[in-house]
């Protein structure tokens, strides 16, 4: 027979250790540079690296700066990239804006 309780107590045990999966802000940014190495080398980063892409989906400070790394890693190895502009948005993006 179902017992909703007893399903309810299995839930939330699943669920606990699932937070405990989870990334925080600071481990996701010393992490980061291997997720993107791994893009930039044509790697499935997400499947590679799942607790970073599940951080960067739900965090939008973290994904912001994991995208204007990656507009700066990229323009880095563009030539043809305007290179200055590229970093100017880098730069605006993970500066606070009351230090602008």
């Amino acid at each position: 027979m179902f017992d909703r309780e007893i399903f309810k107590a299995v839930v939330g045990e699943i669920d606990d250790t699932r937070e405990v999966e989870k990334l925080g802000c600071d481990d996701c940014f010393e992490r980061v540079d291997g997720f993107i190495e791994a893009e930039l080398s044509g790697l499935n980063a997400s499947e590679a690296m799942p607790l970073v892409h599940e951080h960067l989906y739900i965090c939008g400070e973290c994904r912001d700066e994991f995208g204007a790394l990656l507009e700066a890693l990229r323009a880095v190895e563009d030539p043809s990239s305007p290179v200055p502009e590229v970093l100017d948005r880098l730069w605006r993006r993970v500066t606070p804006s009351y230090a602008r």
